[in-house]
């Protein structure tokens, strides 16, 4: 049987998104070297770096945090267990190693030999089960046999007998490897299932990279809301630089760098791509979430005694996860294991791989069934879910039946089936090879198909609770509204979504205000959707803003409607929780609050509120009020039309423009006539009188196909109609200026002129006075005294017949 060998053309594809990421989150400075030769500082691994790469591009991964959190809850589980006397058996890894050569000979350069793959392997075993006589043990009351042995899989991915078990030599033809190349051509196209075997590459890095010597991706978490099971699985797996593959122990391997020629380089990135971190945190004394592992100042290099946290030299430097030389390596610690045990039982993928077990002899036997599915606890109703196969012994032929799905039924490998009725359904997969049919595999129950639609509006308000407008007084020695103004000094208010379904898309909201006072015509509010990564789930960062008049939330008070925001842009919620509400600015005479229910009729705690200092609380932890607002967030699995307007008050005639989004085609009209069946995604328009401009989308799959911006005049502005083409040429000087003020009229106009002033709230200053042109220079120092003037803005109104021309002035 002939070796297997692929070929990887030289034409690279590179994400855009992804390069500019990499530019933010660059990999610090290379190794620079001591003259007795240990590195001063070097990044050997890049896991981290990687890490916060793939969540940015992946946010449906979830945070660290969050997976800390999963880690956690598991880590105690299984000690528990082993408390009462439970243990876990040893498990076998297969693992399939891709050899990226550039065309050398088997054995020769960066394309390894069958031996040196085989050493490196042994060293994992070793490391992995402290095994007695090997370098990897040691006599640490805490070191710790992970009952963790990994095998190079005897067959492909089709059940195939291999000639080189475990080995995969592409050809990737090319010198070396950017980590960019690596993440978006080099994995996609040559990852065999995650779900079958740990996949590692041996590459040679670029020159940038010269220094690194590996990185892993960590495992995704399961048992979150929000978290798919299955993404991202093109890139799972860990990359080590070829010189490091192996061990100078076991045969003669002259590619093999000291001081890391003994094999811990893959030691440390398996114990990344299990869940581990760095020893250090990552940070200086920072938490590995580990008990029995010492606090270390930083990374060790070499093999130092080193300096913990508290000064002593009690370091365990000999760690797998450290940076100290191969040779210094021996330990793996209790904790350590039950981390990494913990995560082979939450992710996904990593379970999968003990139920498949390639690493046993491959029995000659018909198959045994096996699947899973995205989403499977909440099924949009009408959307499109993908099963994946997951049957042992390499089935050749599957017969799915799919209970209330479209199709019913399908004898593809993985399949995608639309659900478009709600109910709980079952799914049926039988598996057949050569040797025969499996058991059909009937799983009752096995989805939920939610009533709920591709789009929909959430909400944390019951049809039965009381509207109300809370005062603040209710709960403590305070003024003002609970959920707007206050004297506390409360800066925003959100509300939480669990989005339980998973809906992809947010385009904006409903939100029901009580209360608006305007004194200023500039005032606003800004609606905001923030991610659920705060604090015990709070809100931040901010994914979307936009910014809402208090005089368009006024006008829907009196009209007894809610306040319908449309974002500017389509924004991706991945699936994930998320909260949406509002931020408020404190100047005098404006306030606002948003109706919530009565207090105590909501207990599910969704409410919370920014205080005077940027910190986010719970409301009924601020307060001691349980309500829920009547905020209700547009969520989709399907995009929407969206809106921006450049302006949102405006001088009549001034120039605004919108812009549509989400659609392929945009149809544009306004509700006073002055623009009808306009089409194109942006309309340039110059109202005089306020104007509501609609847009309607098509041309693709859309939740809402319509969105809408109202474009209020300025109160202060006296007289509708405007010079055109230059015909009043008026200027006011000096401006800015604190002294006398003249007005300057250069154009070919003669006949009656009406003059007033406004501050920025529209009260008068000047009343309207009348002139004749017969100077072209007006001076109105005498018509007011401009010492009781406060600094600040005020708008000259100049009427020249039925033309009207606004002119700022800036008091200082």
């Amino acid at each position: 049987m002939r070796i297997k060998v692929r070929h990887i053309g030289s034409s690279v594809l590179l994400c855009g998104t992804f390069t500019v990421l990499l530019a933010v989150v660059s990999l610090p400075g290379r190794a620079q070297v001591q003259p007795s030769g240990i590195p001063v500082t070097r990044d050997l691994c890049a896991t981290m770096e990687r890490d916060s790469i793939s969540r940015a591009l992946h946010p449906e991964r979830g945070t660290l945090e969050e997976f800390e959190r999963a880690l956690d809850r598991q880590v105690e589980t299984m000690r528990l267990e082993r408390t009462a006397g439970r243990t876990m058996a040893v498990v076998s890894i297969p693992i399939i190693m891709h050899i990226v050569h550039n065309g050398e000979a088997v054995g020769t350069g960066t394309n390894l030999s069958l031996a040196q793959i085989q050493s490196q392997i042994d060293v994992l075993n070793e490391d992995f089960r402290k095994r007695a006589g090997s370098p990897g043990f040691n006599t640490s009351p805490i070191g710790a046999d992970v009952e963790i042995e990994f095998c190079l899989s005897a067959v492909d991915e089709n059940g195939n007998s291999m000639a080189e078990p475990g080995v995969d030599r592409i050809d990737g033809n090319r010198a070396d490897w950017t980590d960019d190349q690596i993440e978006n051509q080099l994995k996609p196209t040559s990852i065999w299932n995650p779900n079958l075997f740990y996949n590692v590459w041996t590459v040679k890095f670029n020159a940038v990279e010269s220094g690194l010597l590996g990185y892993a991706q960590f495992p995704d978490q399961t048992g979150l809301q929000g978290i798919p099971e299955n993404s991202p699985a093109s890139t799972d797996g860990v990359v080590i630089s070829y010189q490091t593959c192996g061990s100078s122990d076991k045969g003669s391997f002259p590619i093999l760098e000291t001081p890391y020629d003994k094999g811990r380089t893959l030691t440390h990135e398996t114990g990344h791509w299990f869940g581990l971190r760095h020893i250090w945190g990552d940070g200086r004394c920072a938490d590995d979430f580990v008990a029995d592992t010492p606090e270390h100042q930083g990374q060790n290099f070499g093999c130092p005694n080193g300096q913990s946290c508290d000064g002593s030299t009690s370091m365990q430097v000999e760690n797998y996860m450290d940076y100290t030389n191969d040779a210094c390596k021996n330990i793996f610690t209790t904790g350590q294991k039950d981390r990494m045990l913990a995560a082979l039982e939450l992710s996904p993928r990593r379970k999968s791989l003990l139920e498949t077990n390639l690493c046993s002899p491959v029995a000659a036997d018909v198959p045994t069934a096996n699947f899973t599915a995205t989403n499977k606890s909440c099924v949009l109703l009408g959307s499109e879910i993908e099963f994946t196969d997951l049957s042992t012994n390499f089935p050749t032929g599957w017969t799915w039946e799919f209970e209330g799905g479209d199709p019913n039924t399908s004898n593809e490998r993985n399949p995608r089936v639309t659900y478009n009725t709600p109910g709980t359904f079952k799914v049926t997969l039988t598996a057949t090879n050569s040797l025969g049919k499996s058991e059909p595999l009937e799983v009752e129950e096995y989805l939920v198909v939610s009533e709920e639609g591709l789009c929909n509006e959430l909400s944390n308000f019951d049809p039965s609770y009381t509207p109300s407008t809370l005062q603040l007084s209710q709960f403590g020695n305070y003024t003002g509204y609970l959920t707007g103004h206050n004297s506390v000094g409360s800066l925003a208010f959100s509300e939480y979504f669990e989005n339980v379904c998973g809906y992809s898309y947010i385009s904006g909201a409903a939100i029901r205000f009580s209360k608006a006072v305007v004194a200023h015509e500039d005032a606003k509010v800004t609606v905001i959707a923030w991610s659920a990564r705060g604090s015990q789930g709070g809100p931040n960062p901010v994914i979307e803003r936009k910014e809402v008049l208090l005089r368009q939330i006024q006008e829907d008070i009196a009209n007894d409607r809610a306040t319908t925001v449309t974002f500017d842009r389509l924004t991706p919620l991945f699936s994930r929780p998320f909260h949406i509400g509002y931020e408020i600015e404190y100047t005098a005479g404006d306030s606002v609050a948003v109706v919530s229910s009565a207090n105590g009729e909501a207990t599910q705690a969704t409410s919370w509120v920014k205080d005077a200092s940027g910190q986010w609380q719970l409301i009924t932890i601020a307060f001691g009020a349980n309500v829920a607002m009547d905020i209700e967030p547009f969520v989709g699995a399907n995009p929407s039309v969206q809106m921006s307007a450049s302006k949102l008050i405006i001088y009549p005639g001034e120039e605004v423009i919108l812009n549509g989004q989400g659609a392929s085609i945009f149809v544009w009209d306004a509700d006073d006539g002055s623009v009808e069946d306009f089409t194109g995604p942006q309309l340039v328009v110059n109202p005089t009188v306020q104007t509501t401009y609609t847009i309607t989308g098509s041309g693709l799959e859309l939740c809402n196909t319509t969105a809408t911006a109202t474009i209020y005049i300025r109160e202060s502005i006296v007289g509708t109609e405007n010079p055109t083409n230059g015909e009043a040429e008026i200027a006011l000087y000096p401006n800015p200026g604190s002294s006398a003020l003249w007005l300057k009229i250069d154009n070919e106009y003669q006949g009656e002129i009406s003059v007033d002033m406004r501050n920025a709230l529209g009260l008068e200053i000047i009343k309207p006075i009348a002139a004749t042109k017969d100077s072209r220079v007006i001076s109105l120092s005498l018509l007011v005294d401009r010492s009781t003037l406060n600094p600040g803005v005020y708008f000259v109104n100049v009427k020249l017949g039925k033309m009207s021309v606004v002119r700022k002035w800036i008091k200082i």
